[in-house]
């Protein structure tokens, strides 16, 4: 009897380990998504913004508010 209730209670939790282990590695995967293209976005409005420095003679001060401006709005 206890035996047979141990080994039910194994499987169970068994499965319930698998089960934990899968969610972390999505949502781990999720969020690591969700960063990367946040940075990969401040990057390249960081980029573009030097690029309008040099090009058009924007100032950083000018880039700077834009960049924030739209990066904070669109979050």
């Amino acid at each position: 009897m206890e035996r047979t209730k141990l080994l039910q209670c194994t499987k169970v939790l068994s499965r319930r380990h698998t089960g934990l282990i899968l969610e972390g590695l999505i949502n781990g995967f999720g969020m690591g998504s969700v960063l990367c293209i946040l940075f990969c976005s401040y990057g390249l409005a960081f980029w573009y913004g030097g690029k309008l420095i040099v090009d058009k003679g924007y100032t950083g001060g000018k880039i700077i508010t834009v960049l924030f401006a739209v990066l904070v709005g669109a979050s």
